[in-house]
């Protein structure tokens, strides 16, 4: 998470700055903010507390004094090395083309590349226009040549009247006139995309308006195709937009994309020839794009092993994916496990390995069981990736590795399971000297990337015993972690309800623990009823009590002898010893809602009653309706499910859950201790 710290702004009247803040001639943006002034050098918007320097020597401003260890630098004057470094900090990003070899960087064209540089360019607005653009095309048609001109908008630099004794056609007025003007473009460009060097010209011309500017791009593509094609590709791009109404430069003011194609404005001009019209604001798109690049140079920095931050172009890549799927009668009943990892696969693949082997387990198998064989897994594979998939039936076996070195028929391959081999489950506690499947698994490639979040809790060899001279983890242990640290860091204060079902307590006591330090309330059902109300568990539910949060329990349910027995319902204190509560009760699930509609987040582990019968699966049924409509209620709101049964349960309804975890186990051991073993893995 970033935030402001320090501004230099030499001259700067701080008695001005809630005026400065709040009018703006040309952008309109959100100004519900509180402005405090502290002192000379200080104030405060919204609480957060900013500092002014006033220097304009870099080397006597005193970042690290606040804490700074990110800068941008847009006085346009230091854009060498040599003149950065008189900044004292951690990282500097020129918001300009650099005068020297320092690495240019584009979101959106080549951010991917950065690899720890101290010092960078984000090049210019108009560069971060159009690299997307030609970094689109040329993946995916190839350029032969383009030029393109930029009718930019008017910039600080230049006059409003005309002047004398200037050598630039910028000495007169912009109010009046459309100037030619010259752009360094085309040599950024060359330098954040190397195969387009030498195929890319361009000039601008200036005209008077206060912002957003139009890229006139004509480019000849070496792939036939059609502009219909091009336009719907571009859509699919997330660094893209394109429109299609009748805009006018002023209806983009204050819009952050940097390249939004003008559908109508675009044509096609025959023997492969495109014309496409980009349009730009060019301050605060590109200022837009400054902080997204700070964002990478950040998470790169922070977070060294994500998959973002690593190259697989022409490597041998290992994959521990989660594919232990349901199945029914030989079909998968739920793929969900596999297309939560489609992200992570697709982002190695772009790169362009030399192979990616996928390991997994299935089931618990001892020894090698054929039914528990990953075969199955290889049309679902080869559907979901359009590729064809070899399969390593050998596993972790040295004709594995025979294979691999003389098959080069298959880019991707599925090992079989994992847990074939008893050195998956118990390496530690086993003599590894010339071990086969130990070795094995060492040599299936140079870089290894763990995406098995519902196996993190595990410390299993494929998890944290593979010594590779890379790794790193996937997109969907980002998207997991990102979504429980919501609650176990709660950084935007937000209230929090954990809704803790499921069958019994004894699993859940250190995840109740945790969850009562950090969350505002639990509300404690399901079985877990049948544990606290036979067992005395007052003094346990005394100590979390003693915490931060508020506790609740289920008032009322449908009880039984067994699941064979008709319900009946009743309150939780006419419980008999020989009867168990199988689902909730309404009086209890009125409570839940109202405190659904006063919590921003709900954390949801445990189904509410046994799903799998008919008679009590209702219960959780109606907290799926109640989670959905308070969800389009609410558009802040945010419903994460705690993956296992209840991740499962949820799947079988249409929801708009903020996040289903792909692991109940893993994501109960997470919020219980605030790490995993495959997470610590990555500390080594």
């Amino acid at each position: 998470m970033m935030d402001v710290k320090v501004i230099n702004a030499p001259d700067f009247d701080i008695q001005n700055i809630e005026s400065y803040l709040k009018r703006d001639s040309v952008h309109q943006y959100n100004k519900n903010f509180q402005v405090s002034i502290i002192d000379n050098d200080t104030f405060e918007i919204n609480g957060k507390t900013i500092h002014i320097l006033r220097n304009r020597d870099a080397s006597k401003l005193e970042w690290r004094k606040y804490g700074v260890n990110h800068i941008i630098d847009a006085t346009g004057v230091y854009l060498t090395e040599e003149k950065a470094c008189q900044h004292d900090v951690d990282y500097i990003v020129m918001s300009a083309p650099a005068k020297d070899d320092s690495p240019l960087f584009v979101y959106g064209a080549n951010e991917q590349n950065y690899k720890g540089q101290k010092i960078v360019s984000n090049a210019s607005c108009t560069t971060n226009c159009i690299t997307p653009i030609l970094r689109h095309l040329s993946d995916n048609y190839g350029i032969n040549q383009a030029n393109f001109t930029t009718i930019h908008a008017s910039t600080a630099s230049q006059k409003v009247v005309d002047t004398a004794h200037s050598k630039s056609r910028t000495n007169r007025s912009i109010f009046n006139n459309i100037i030619p003007h010259s752009t360094g473009a085309s040599a950024s460009i060359a330098k954040i995309l190397p195969e387009l060097e030498g195929k890319v010209v361009g000039t601008s011309v200036r005209v008077p308006v206060n912002s957003v500017s139009l890229v006139d791009l004509n480019v000849v593509l070496e792939t036939e195709t059609k502009i219909e094609t091009i336009l719907e590709s571009m859509k699919k791009d997330s660094y893209l937009q394109v429109v299609r109404e009748n805009i006018v430069s002023s209806d983009l003011l204050s819009t952050e994309c940097p390249s939004i194609v003008d559908e109508k404005a675009s044509m096609e001009l025959g023997n492969n020839h495109f014309k496409l019209m980009i349009w730009y604001d060019n301050e605060w798109s590109y200022a837009s794009q400054l902080i997204k690049l700070v964002n990478v140079i950040y998470q790169h920095n922070s977070h060294p092993h994500f998959i973002d931050n690593l190259n697989f172009q022409g490597k041998d890549v290992f994959l521990r994916l989660d594919l232990n799927v349901p199945v029914n009668n030989g079909e998968i009943t739920s793929n969900f496990r596999i297309t939560s990892a489609l992200p992570t696969i697709q982002r190695i693949l772009k790169d362009e390995p030399n192979r990616l082997i996928v390991g997994s387990h299935f089931g618990r198998p001892k020894g090698n069981d054929e039914q528990f064989s990953l075969k199955f897994l290889i049309p679902e594979l080869e559907n979901l990736l359009g590729k064809h998939v070899g399969f390593l039936n050998e596993g972790l076996h040295d004709t594995t590795l025979q294979r691999l070195n003389s098959d080069p028929d298959h880019k991707i391959y599925l090992m079989e399971n994992l847990r074939f081999h008893e050195e998956e489950t118990n390496y530690k506690t086993m003599d590894l000297t010339n071990n086969m499947a130990y070795n094995t698994i060492q040599q299936l490639g140079t870089i290894y990337i763990n995406d098995a979040f519902g196996c993190m809790h595990r410390d299993h060899l494929s998890i944290a015993g593979v010594q590779m001279a890379e790794k790193g983890y996937g997109y969907l242990i980002d998207k997991e972690l990102t979504a429980l640290q919501s609650i176990t860091k709660n950084e935007s204060s937000k209230k929090i309800l954990a809704i803790i079902g499921g069958g019994k307590m004894d699993d859940k006591l250190e995840l109740l623990k945790n969850l009562s330090k950090k969350v505002d309330h639990i509300y404690i059902c399901g079985g877990n009823i049948n544990s606290i109300v036979k067992n005395d568990m007052a003094d346990y539910l005394q100590e979390i009590s003693s915490n931060k949060s508020e506790i609740s329990l289920m008032c009322d349910g449908l009880c039984a002898e067994n699941l064979e027995d008709d319900p009946k319902h009743i309150t939780t204190d006419k419980l008999n010893s020989n009867e168990s509560f199988f689902d909730i009760g309404m009086k209890s699930l009125n409570h839940l809602h109202k405190l659904i509609k006063q919590h921003d987040i709900v954390f949801w582990n445990g189904t509410l009653g046994v799903v799998e019968d008919e008679k009590y699966k209702q219960g959780s049924e109606i907290l799926v309706h109640l989670l959905k409509q308070e969800l389009k209620r609410c558009d802040d709101k945010q419903v994460i499910v705690g993956g296992g049964d209840t991740g499962g349960f949820t799947n079988n309804y249409k929801h708009n859950f903020t996040h289903i975890s792909t692991g109940g186990g893993a994501s109960i051991e997470y919020i219980s201790f605030d790490t995993l073993p495959g997470l610590e893995y990555f500390k080594k």
